[in-house]
């Protein structure tokens, strides 16, 4: 009987880590999700090329708009543009020196300069797309052939 039981508790954990593994995914915190889209975009970024920039700007319907967490891309530098807004298609163009938080900081110039091919975490305000409200967001930055993939989500 000892080794049916220790069968029957081996298949046990087996399925509930098989339930862990599965369930992973749909419980990642907005941290991993927005790493998660930023890693998304840049694969379609290199599988595609620059047409992938007018993929992002589909929005929902492309998959890189789910709610609060939405990929934009950024040239880099002093003269650095928004490329591409999933949430946002009117801001492609803006120059990133144009665009600032109500404090005054002007993330996208910050996070044009400052983002790495590792990734890094910005915090700044900015309007939530889902609710329209001021929010204090935090986006995931990551240099990637000259061009910043961010995605990023709010304090609520």
């Amino acid at each position: 009987m000892g080794l049916n039981r220790r069968k029957l508790l081996g298949t046990c954990v087996m399925a509930g880590l098989g339930l862990v593994w599965a369930a992973g995914p749909a419980l990642a915190g907005p941290e991993e999700k927005a790493k998660a889209m930023v890693a998304k975009a840049i694969a379609l970024y290199d599988e595609k090329g620059e047409a992938a920039l007018q993929v992002f700007n589909e929005g929902a319907v492309s998959g890189f708009l789910a709610g609060e967490i939405y990929i934009v891309v950024e040239s880099r530098g002093p003269d650095g543009k928004v490329l591409a807004h999933a949430a946002a298609p009117k801001m492609i163009g803006t120059p990133l020196a144009q665009i600032a938080d109500p404090t005054g900081k002007k993330f996208g110039v910050i996070m044009s300069m400052d983002a790495t091919e590792a990734g890094g975490w910005f915090d700044y305000q900015w309007p939530d797309p889902t609710t329209g409200k001021l929010g204090q967001k935090k986006s995931w930055a990551v240099l990637h052939k000259d061009f910043v993939f961010i995605a990023g989500f709010y304090a609520h």
